[in-house]
C-alpha cells in the first residue's frame, strides 16, 4: 500500500467517470450475488452507470438499461467493507459482474476499510473517498494514512481551503508514511489553488528541507521557481530553476526552459540565449521547442547580436513553420517580422521589405502573442521604409 500512490494519481489520466462507461450504444445488463464470509447478504447497495439497487434475501441483484460500455460499480453495506468492481456491458445481454458472478464483502476492520479508501482514491473516486474517510475517521481518529487521503482528495476536487488544514495535519503526523506527499500537495493548495505563491514557497522549502530524499524535491524546486517567477523574484527564480535541473527527467527540460526566460527577464541575454539553444538542440520536438527557438532570437536582438538573430528567427520559420504559442497564435509570423528588423539592423532593407510584405501576403490576419494586430506592425514597417529609404 505504500509509496508511490501520488505520483500514480498525480500522472494518471482517469478515462472511467463516477456512473459513466466508455460507451453510450444500446444497453445491457449485469447481474450476480453478494456474499460475506458465511453466505448470501441482503440490501447491499450496488451502484454503476448511473443505476442503484439493493441486493434481495438471496444476495443477488440485477442492474437494467446500462448503457453497453464498462463500467466501476461499487458495492456497500453499513456493516462490511465496501468493494469496487470493473465489468462491462454488452448491448442486448445480461452479463455477470465477474467470472464467478460472485462479490465477497470483507471483514468491517481498520485494515479492509483502509485498503477500499486506497483504491478508490487510486481510481480517481475523490468524492466518495472524502465520504468514506469522514465515516472511517470517527471510529479511527488517529489513522494519518487516511487523514492524508481525505486532505489528498480535497485537494483533488478543488477545495484547497479545506485540505490545508488537513494537508498539515498529515504532513506533521509521527510517522505518517505520506507525510512528504502531503508537504507537497499543501505547497500546491497555495501556488496552484490559493494563489499565495510567498507561502507555497515557504511549504515547498519545508518539504525540501524535511524529506530531502522524497521523490518531490526535484518538483519543489520547479514549483517554487514558477512561484519567485510570478513574483518576480528572477534571481531566485533562476537558483531554483537550476536545482531543479539536477534531478533530471522531465523536470530538468522544463526547468531548462524556465530558466533561459529568467535570463532573459535580467537581462542576461548572451546566456539566455545560449540556454535557449541548448533546449532546441536537447529536445527539438517538444511543445516549448518552438518557443525557445524564438526567444533564441529575441535574445540575441537585445544583445544587440543582429546577425545572430537573424538566423535564429529564420531558424524558427523553417524548423517550426506551423508552431503556435500557448494560445494557439502562429509564432512564425513574429519570427519574419524580427527577422526585417534584424535585416534593417544589419543595412538589407531590400529584403526586410519584402520579408514585411511576404508576412502580409502569408498571415493576412497575423498577431502577436497577446492577440494584438501584428499587421499594423508590418505596415508601419513598410510605410517607413518607402518614406525614408527605399
Amino acid at each position: 500500500m505504500r509509496k508511490r500512490i501520488l505520483g500514480f494519481v498525480l500522472g494518471v489520466l482517469f478515462a472511467v467517470v463516477v456512473g459513466g462507461c466508455f460507451g453510450t450504444r444500446g444497453t445491457g445488463s449485469l447481474t450476480g450475488v453478494v456474499w460475506d464470509g458465511k453466505g448470501p447478504v441482503s440490501g447491499v447497495l450496488v451502484e454503476g452507470g448511473g443505476k442503484s439497487v439493493l441486493t434481495d434475501g438471496d444476495g443477488a441483484f440485477l442492474l437494467e438499461g446500462l448503457p453497453a460500455g464498462k463500467y466501476y460499480v461499487f458495492f456497500s453495506h453499513p456493516s462490511y467493507t465496501g468493494v469496487v468492481v470493473q465489468a462491462e456491458v454488452v448491448e442486448k445481454e445480461t452479463r455477470f459482474i465477474n467470472a464467478e458472478g460472485k462479490v465477497v464483502l470483507p471483514e468491517r476492520t481498520e485494515g479492509n476499510l483502509k485498503e477500499y479508501l486506497f483504491a478508490l482514491y487510486e481510481l480517481g473516486f475523490y468524492e466518495r473517498v472524502l465520504r468514506e474517510a469522514e465515516s472511517f475517521l470517527l471510529v479511527y481518529p488517529k489513522n494519518v494514512e487516511v487523514i492524508f487521503l481525505k486532505g489528498a482528495s480535497l485537494f483533488f476536487l478543488g477545495k484547497y481551503q479545506e485540505a490545508v488544514p488537513v494537508l498539515e495535519e498529515a504532513a506533521q503526523a509521527p510517522g505518517n508514511p505520506f507525510a512528504d506527499d502531503a508537504q507537497y500537495l499543501l505547497a500546491k493548495c497555495f501556488s496552484e489553488g490559493l494563489r499565495d505563491y510567498s507561502r507555497a514557497i515557504l511549504e515547498y522549502q519545508k518539504l525540501i528541507d524535511a524529506y530531502p530524499e522524497s521523490e518531490f524535491v526535484g518538483n519543489a524546486w520547479y514549483e517554487m521557481g514558477d512561484c519567485y517567477y510570478i513574483l518576480g523574484s528572477f534571481q531566485d527564480a533562476l537558483a531554483a530553476y537550476e536545482r531543479a535541473q539536477e534531478f533530471g527527467g522531465e523536470i530538468a527540460r522544463k526547468a531548462l526552459y524556465s530558466a533561459a526566460h529568467c535570463l532573459y527577464r535580467l537581462e542576461f541575454y548572451n546566456r539566455a540565449a545560449s540556454q535557449f539553444l541548448e533546449y532546441v538542440a536537447r529536445y527539438p520536438d517538444t511543445d516549448l521547442s518552438d518557443d525557445a527557438q524564438y526567444f533564441a532570437g529575441a535574445a540575441f536582438y537585445k544583445a544587440n547580436r543582429f546577425a545572430d538573430a537573424l538566423q535564429a528567427f529564420e531558424d524558427c520559420v523553417r524548423l517550426y513553420p506551423n508552431g503556435r504559442w500557448y494560445n494557439g497564435i502562429l509564432i512564425a509570423p513574429a519570427a519574419l517580422f524580427h527577422k526585417g528588423l534584424c535585416l534593417e539592423k544589419l543595412g538589407r532593407y531590400v529584403e526586410a521589405y519584402h520579408t514585411y510584405l511576404e508576412i502580409i501576403r502569408k498571415y493576412p490576419g497575423a498577431k502577436w502573442a497577446d492577440g494584438s494586430s501584428l499587421i499594423q506592425n508590418v505596415q508601419f514597417r513598410i510605410d517607413w521604409l518607402r518614406r525614408y529609404v527605399l
